[in-house]
């Protein structure tokens, strides 16, 4: 019985350890500008429209390197990259600001 439950809980110390080391992104998109975004995507991450004043869900995205992209009601194109890394869990905002720039943070 003493060595199930130590078995039991060494494999609980590993698979803790584990998880620490595997890599888990996810985004999110906030819009601080005039209007409405649509289609816009980081890397593999889709957001979908996202109106002025609002965010939207944090979806997964690969470490690394990736592009950001949407475009206005107007027609103007929002363009920029961005990269997220680091190992465990970290979720991360893009924001576009009222005047336009994009910016990447982490969420703390």
């Amino acid at each position: 019985m003493k060595k199930i439950i130590s078995l039991t809980f060494l494999a609980a110390i590993i698979f803790l350890f584990y998880s620490c080391f595997k890599e888990n992104h996810k985004i999110r998109f906030r819009n601080d500008y005039a209007t409405t975004i649509f289609n816009a995507a980081a890397g593999s991450a889709s957001f979908g429209s996202v109106p002025s004043g609002s965010v939207s869900d944090f979806q997964s995205i690969s470490t690394g390197n990736f592009n950001i992209s949407g475009t206005t009601n107007t027609g103007r194109q929002l363009t920029g990259s961005g990269a997220v890394s680091g190992k465990g869990t970290h979720k991360w905002t893009i924001t576009i600001s009222t005047s336009g720039h994009v910016g990447i943070e982490e969420d703390k």
